[in-house]
């Protein structure tokens, strides 16, 4: 059973933030976000042709933009968006998105949303990116810190691991199993830059790899023999995918406030 590629959004988020901190190059952020993808695009309304992803990252830097955060959405969760309601429901559309954060509160605010094209025969498939931009809120979104995360998440898995056997869903734990077997190569490849530090590494890939679980029990019915069946093993479902986005966030979010204490720290010493 394939694993899901690692969501794009959350490496280019956790890496360019450290890319804006000086933790990382632009070599290091291009190779971590585009992985075995064709080379990643970026398609700006202020320039005259797509530009590689590279090329408009090092651009990045000394536009006053001071770090990335990641959104995840998913209907009814807007989660870390902020508007306007024509940007929202791009991201949306996608379920992933990265908003780059502006030093000032008067500036223009970007936001990045990943248009992925997929090719080639099933088992040798590759991946074209195209990173939009769109122009989006400045507000900061309600989104939670990475303590309160790790604790959601431990306390989601704890309970809707009860719930589905409780519902005799069979089906689904052999599944899960089959994907725990790949998930040491998943979470692998899954790796943060290390501004942000060793809890937010370990919280993005148990919430890496609880997402990859929940996408496989999606792919069939779980074992549930019935309605009432099916609609319990959703409802603890969803929850626990609720959960393990706001944890994915906050760890990528990590990153973004060391970009945040480094630009705050070289301005304490300016004279």
């Amino acid at each position: 059973m394939p694993v899901p590629t690692p969501l794009r959004a959350a490496l280019l988020a956790s890496w360019g933030s450290a890319l804006l901190s000086g933790d990382a190059d632009v070599d290091d952020v291009v190779g971590a976000v585009e992985g075995v993808d064709e080379p990643h695009l970026v398609v700006d309304g202020t320039l005259s042709e797509p530009d590689e992803l590279g090329s408009w990252l090092d651009g990045l830097r000394g536009t006053g933009v001071v770090g990335l955060r990641l959104a995840l959405p998913a209907p009814g969760d807007p989660l870390g968006l902020v508007g306007p309601p024509e940007a929202n429901r791009v991201a949306l559309a996608a379920g992933e998105a990265v908003v780059a954060v502006p030093g000032s509160a008067a500036a223009d605010v970007t936001m990045l949303v990943p248009d992925i094209c997929t090719f080639g025969p099933a088992g040798d498939q590759g991946h074209c990116v195209t990173w939009r931009c769109h122009q989006a809120s400045g507000a900061w979104p309600d989104v939670p810190t990475l303590a309160q995360a790790d604790r959601e998440l431990g306390e989601q898995l704890r309970e809707s691991t009860g719930t589905l056997a409780s519902l005799g869903t069979t089906s689904w734990r052999a599944d899960a199993s089959a994907v725990a077997a790949h998930l040491r190569g998943a979470t692998r490849s899954f790796v943060l830059p290390d501004s942000a530090g060793p809890r937010a590494e370990a919280v993005a890939q148990r919430a890496v790899g609880v997402l990859a679980i929940l996408d496989a029990a999606r792919e069939d019915d779980g074992g549930a023999i019935t309605s009432h069946v099916a609609q319990a093993r959703a409802a603890s479902l969803s929850p626990l995918d609720r959960a393990a986005r706001r944890a994915l966030v906050a760890a990528a979010g990590a990153s973004m406030h060391a970009a945040l204490r480094a630009v705050a720290s070289r301005a304490a010493v300016t004279p």
